[in-house]
């Protein structure tokens, strides 16, 4: 018998490293499927949420953060190598707003709801680095909803009702009370702790030593 490892996966949309580690962790998922169960839940963390609800200018928001472009352009430099090494396609330049990834969380929660959050948490990742999405917009949330098989009306009257919200920020304290300061992070069984965007060969250790 296979034995069950529940991996509840601490992530923010905004962050291009869980963008990385997330992918790093599933190939590791992948690989030994045959040898473990492993459950998959997303958790949502917010690494700024006094980012206002329709977003600032991407570029404003990295200058107040890093102080000068040479300093992010560094920053971006060191995410792109791991991203490359990794099988990640990150499009920095297709990016224009730096999102409150509030509305995201929530739909990710919801997606839980019906076995979806996997799916849906891709798809937000790859429609906000890939394509560039401003995903501060709800047209565009419904189209990303859309993609993975949501009704558009019910994607619109769930975001503009209060469903989530609270469940969204019982979690985000859940992780802060867990000890997460930082993401991504990588809590096994309630047990192990993995930060960063660690390469695959240190889950796939992990999964051997539970």
């Amino acid at each position: 018998m296979k034995k069950k490892i529940v991996v509840e996966a601490v992530v923010d949309i905004v962050c291009p490293w869980c963008f990385v580690g997330k992918k790093n962790f599933l190939d590791a998922v992948a690989e030994c499927r045959d040898s473990f169960d492993i459950e998959v839940r997303f958790l949502p963390y917010q690494l700024d949420p006094t980012t206002p609800s329709e977003g600032v200018s991407r570029s404003q928001y990295l200058k107040n953060k890093f102080g000068s472009s040479e300093r992010f352009q560094a920053a971006e430099s060191m995410v792109f190598k791991a991203a490359k090494s990794s099988g990640v396609e990150i499009q920095f330049e297709k990016i224009q707003m730096h999102i409150n990834t509030l509305d995201c969380h929530r739909l990710i929660w919801w997606a839980g709801q019906d076995g979806k959050q996997l799916a849906v948490t891709n798809a937000l990742y790859e429609a906000y680095y890939v394509q560039g999405t401003d995903l501060s917009q709800l047209s565009n949330l419904k189209k990303v909803m859309a993609s993975q098989g949501y009704d558009q009306v019910k994607v619109e009257a769930f975001l503009k009702g209060p469903h989530g919200k609270e469940e969204v920020q019982a979690l985000i304290a859940d992780a802060y009370d867990l000890g997460v300061s930082g993401v991504p992070f990588f809590i096994l069984n309630r047990e192990v702790g993995i930060s960063g965007a660690q390469p695959k060969e240190v889950f796939l250790q992990a999964f051997q030593e539970l």
